[in-house]
């Protein structure tokens, strides 16, 4: 820059004459093209500085800057010397040119404190690369600011670029950049003497920096310096900024975002048992955020440590990885860690599918950490985990709402409640649908207004070929591994797109429930309607187990339709199952539904679940289905689903008791005994029970529907005028017995008394009167006679079953009826008993009437006495 005043060259950034003081103004100039060419040429080589990773290629390029520079130079010195020419002229429009000037600076200075803040911004995300290409643009309008030349420099040495962060201090130098408030002074300036040397952001203060005092009270102190000392030392040299990437991964290393794969592993000790392996290449710092956590003013670095191989206090002998909560704050010259919390419990563990993650929720001026874990075992052995935490931190981590760990089975019912309700004051409301609808203890990691920070998946990628195969020989090299999805970054389309995912979530579980409602419809119309019309119309009934419809209709109302949701295969997906209870005795399946996405179907649809059919759901995802062809024949089957809406059949046996007496259950692969079978179910583990089971007028919701309840109450009504013509019917028959009872013990007095007197009683047997003479005929047996003689009758077996397998159970006496009835054990199942007959006894004519319950109802007339 030259002097207008006397013409002295000065540097450019001076800002008076150092040979007159007078002050110097920079005269905007139009540039000419090839001066524009130059310029444009030089700010590209200056950006080619700054993404140079080796010296000597910066070097190179710095040399070919200077070139073009002294060109530059040259061609103002040109303009220079025309602007002298018209010296006058220049005088003249001094004034307008300096107001322009500084109102381009003031534009220039906006612009460029809105990038510096932006990239702040990034920068306290870490999000490297944004907040270094607009560090870069600041440095274009403001070369002599020294901040970004700072900021950039921390960017490089956390990237592990030290030539890259020496090169751009070096260019900061070159350029005389100094922070705000630092500025030259004017002798300083006037006198052309060098700057001192520029600061290095974050660098440790060496001993000889210190003064004298400081050195000798550290001497006092800490004594000898050790290397493990200078090793904690290194934090002093740290910002909050760069101390997971300079201190945290070198020493503990870092998770990677992508998708891995476990495969399958036999269990220690267990032929039947496979499960995938953990996942231990993973470990270190998986994600970071550097925020004002306890709202004192001053930001601390909340880091999520995976720890892998851990072992876990709840479940001894087996070791797990873990996610920890730890918080870093800066205190006095060194950071250190404030607080730490366990807060994911078995991640990328031996589960088939796991869902887990945190995220941050402001509410109410507070920072909620939350985070959850789902994990799921599907395959060979049955169970499901939930935890979920939410948390504040002010100096230490605060509990908001936790189920204190990792809860299994029933257990979590209970926390439901309580968590839900907290959650549901700050604002996280799809998770508490989910909750409150589901019973399900898992945060939805898609709701709007989180900010989320990892998320950890497991997914199990199996079909229906690869199952079968497996439980044919239990090889686990058949399976395909689980995919494990490690997510650490989300921006604002990621998390728009994950808030669309879990509304689509949300409106396919509504449209399940839809699906679910209709085939309770289709049962209660069913009913309505009659089991006659179901039978003569199969086609518009074709969800429904039409047998189940024929016994509650020919149960006279003791017999009822119920229902239960259940998650067999720990899916996430509860199947609905339709059952029958009779005279509030145990609970029996009849059907398993499921949804697959548009509609629900019955799952057993070419297996009919018939009268003298048994279905056992275990807890282990199995199924087993016995259906028998008499007392002595039938067929055992066992299944599993096979995560794609459909069951897949692992083993079947043909009962045979008459054929293969020794060995009843065969297939072609092995024959068993009756002991032999039942310890194959003992095998199985516990059977499912404890259901919540709701008879089929209540809605899947707990809602009433409208539709539902009207013909639910014309049921009622039906029902009702049913059971009083029924009742009206018994009395008169009672009453009939009645008469009919006091007349026989009448002739019977008589009898007596004329056998007393020597009389004969050829005169009241006559023609005329024959009912009285059958009553004479025939005794009046007593409740006890009956139940003996019912009892050596059945003892000798019938027709349906043997005689040691019926039980005949005392049920109801009136004064001319003895009522039972008999049972048998189910076939496959020796500790199950089902009726097989309703049996009605007159007292006074001994006459029986049998009803087969099972398959026909079948009715049997027979005297007791004669038998």
């Amino acid at each position: 820059m030259y002097c207008r005043k006397c013409g002295a060259e000065n540097a450019d950034h001076a800002k008076f004459c150092g040979k007159c003081g007078a002050e110097l103004v920079q005269i905007p100039q139009e540039s000419t093209q090839e001066e524009k060419s130059a310029e444009k040429k030089v700010e590209e080589n200056l950006q080619k500085d700054f993404e140079a990773e080796e010296t000597e290629n910066f070097q190179e390029i710095e040399q070919e800057r200077k070139q073009e520079a002294e060109q530059q130079e040259t061609k103002r010195r040109k303009n220079f010397r025309i602007a002298a020419a018209v010296g006058i002229s220049a005088v003249l429009i001094a004034g307008v040119t300096t107001g322009v000037y500084f109102g381009m600076k003031d534009k220039q200075e906006k612009t460029f404190q809105t990038k510096i803040a932006m990239a702040d911004k990034y920068l306290e995300d870490m999000e490297y690369e944004k907040a270094e290409e607009l560090y870069l643009e600041s440095i274009k309008i403001d070369p002599k600011e020294r901040k970004s030349y700072d900021k950039l420099a921390e960017i490089y040495t956390a990237q592990g670029k030290e030539k890259k962060a020496e090169a751009i201090l070096k260019k900061a130098k070159e350029n005389g950049a100094v922070a705000k408030g630092q500025e030259v002074p004017k002798k300083e300036a006037q006198s052309n003497e060098k700057p001192a040397a520029e600061p290095v952001p974050d660098e440790k203060p060496s001993p000889n920096s210190s003064s004298q005092e400081e050195n000798k009270g550290e001497e006092e102190n800490k004594g000898e310096h050790t290397q493990d000392q200078d090793k904690i030392d290194d934090t002093k040299a740290v910002s909050l900024e760069t101390y997971v990437d300079k201190v945290l991964v070198p020493k503990y290393g870092k998770c990677t975002a992508g998708t891995y794969e476990s495969k399958y592993v036999k269990k220690d000790g267990e032929k039947k048992i496979v499960q995938p392996e953990q996942l231990e290449k993973q470990k270190g710092v998986l994600a970071s955020k550097l925020k004002d956590f306890d709202g004192d003013g001053e930001k601390e670095l909340l880091v999520l440590m995976l720890k892998t191989g851990e072992e876990d206090k709840a479940k001894k002998d087996e070791k797990h990885n873990h996610v920890y909560l730890q918080m870093y704050e800066k205190k006095e010259k060194s950071i250190k860690l404030a607080a730490e919390y366990l807060a994911l419990r078995n991640v990328m563990g031996n589960a088939e599918t796991e869902r887990q993650g945190i995220f941050l929720k402001e509410s109410g001026g507070k920072i909620y950490i939350c985070g959850s874990t789902a994990n799921q075992y599907s395959l060979t052995a049955r169970s499901h985990e939930y935890g979920m935490f939410a948390v504040n931190y002010d100096g230490t981590f605060r509990e908001y709402a936790s189920t204190k760990g990792l809860l299994t089975g029933e257990e979590h019912e209970k926390e439901i409640t309580d968590i839900s309700a907290k959650l549901e004051k700050i604002g996280l409301n799809a998770t508490v649908k989910r909750m409150r609808g589901y019973s399900e203890l898992w945060f939805e990691f898609d709701e709007s207004g989180v900010e989320i920070l990892a998320e950890l998946t497991t997914t199990e990628q199996n079909g229906t070929e690869e199952l079968s195969e497996f439980y044919e020989t239990y090889d686990s090299s058949v399976l395909k591994p689980v995919q494990r999805k490690v997510t650490l970054k989300f921006d604002k389309k990621e998390i728009e797109a994950a808030a669309k995912r879990t509304e689509e979530r949300l409106k396919k579980e509504q449209k399940k429930d839809e699906a679910y409602q209709k085939i309770l419809d289709e049962y209660q119309e069913a009913l309505l309607m009659g089991a006659s019309e179901v039978q003569k119309d199969p086609e518009g009934y074709p969800n429904i187990n039409p047998l189940l419809v024929f016994l509650t209709e020919t149960d006279k109302g003791k017999t009822e339709i119920i229902y239960t949701m259940y998650d067999i295969d720990e899916s996430g997906e509860k199947e609905l199952l339709v059952g029958s209870r009779s005279n509030g005795g145990d609970e029996r399946v009849v059907g398993v539904y499921c949804f697959d996405g548009v509609d629900a179907k019955n799952m057993f649809e070419d297996q009919t679940l018939a009268e003298r059919s048994l279905l056992q759901i275990y807890e282990n995802g199995t199924m087993y289905i016995y259906g028998s062809g008499g007392a002595s024949y039938g067929n055992a089957s066992f299944y599993r689903m096979d995560g794609e809406h459909t069951v897949i059949q692992t083993e079947q046996y043909t009962f045979d008791m008459e054929g293969h007496p020794e060995q009843p259950y065969y297939n072609d692969k092995e024959a068993l005994s009756k002991e032999a079978f039942q310890k194959k179910l003992d095998s199985m583990g516990k059977a499912v029970s404890g259901l919540k089971w709701k008879t089929l007028s209540e809605r899947i919701t707990g809602e009433a529907d409208p539709e539902a309840a009207k013909k639910a109450e014309e049921a009622k009504k039906k029902e009702e005028a049913k059971k009083a013509e029924e009742k009206k019917a018994q009395e008169e028959k009672a009453k009939k017995d009645e008469a009919t009872k006091k007349k026989a013990e009448e002739a019977k007095k008589k009898e007596a008394e004329t056998e007393n007197a020597g009389q004969s009683q050829e005169g009241i047997k006559t023609s005329e009167n024959p009912i009285q003479q059958e009553e004479e005929q025939t005794p009046v047996y007593s409740d006890s006679e009956i139940q003996k003689k019912l009892e050596e009758y059945y003892a000798k077996g019938t027709e349906d079953a043997k005689g040691e397998e019926m039980t005949v159970l005392e049920q109801k006496s009136t004064k001319s009826e003895y009522l039972v009835k008999v049972t048998t054990k189910v076939p496959g199942n020796e500790t199950a008993e089902q009726v097989l007959y309703e049996v009605t006894v007159n007292k006074i004519t001994g006459e029986t009437v049998q009803k087969r319950v099972l398959t026909d109802g079948k009715t049997v007339t027979f005297l007791l006495w004669e038998n």
